[in-house]
């Protein structure tokens, strides 16, 4: 997974970039998310900054952006929308349907049996 951090119209601290990027590593190292970019971009326009992070995945792209008058508010608030869109993608990648299927069989089951034995007590059979 490769991290590209950019900043426009001003210098990106050091500080800043490895914040970012332990962070972004947090969320990101699932291991079966298949990431192969990250890009980071930090911009300033007038006194607001805005901040933007695109996550390439194997079939998917993610893409979070958030405005405000700090920049540490700003790359907070995108990094909590990644780790929110990316646990929604976790999520429907995730096999649900087996689940249904099986609770679906233990429900036609119990039908089976209390439909024989509502026959056995009518003296039908």
């Amino acid at each position: 997974m490769q991290i590209i951090i950019s900043g426009r119209h001003f210098n990106v601290t050091d500080e800043m970039k490895a914040q970012i990027n332990e962070r972004l590593t947090a969320i990101l190292e699932h291991k079966s998310l298949k990431i192969t970019t990250v890009r980071v971009i930090l911009a300033q326009e007038g006194s607001r900054f805005l901040a933007e992070v695109i996550v390439n995945i194997k079939s998917h792209d993610i893409e979070a952006k958030a405005e405000s008058y700090d920049m540490n508010e700003s790359v907070e608030t995108i990094i909590d929308k990644i780790e929110i869109q990316v646990r929604k993608y976790l999520d429907k990648m995730q096999d649900h349907h087996r689940e249904h299927v099986e609770k679906g069989f233990v429900v036609s089951e119990e039908l089976e049996a209390s439909e024989e034995e509502m026959i056995e007590e009518e003296g039908l059979v």
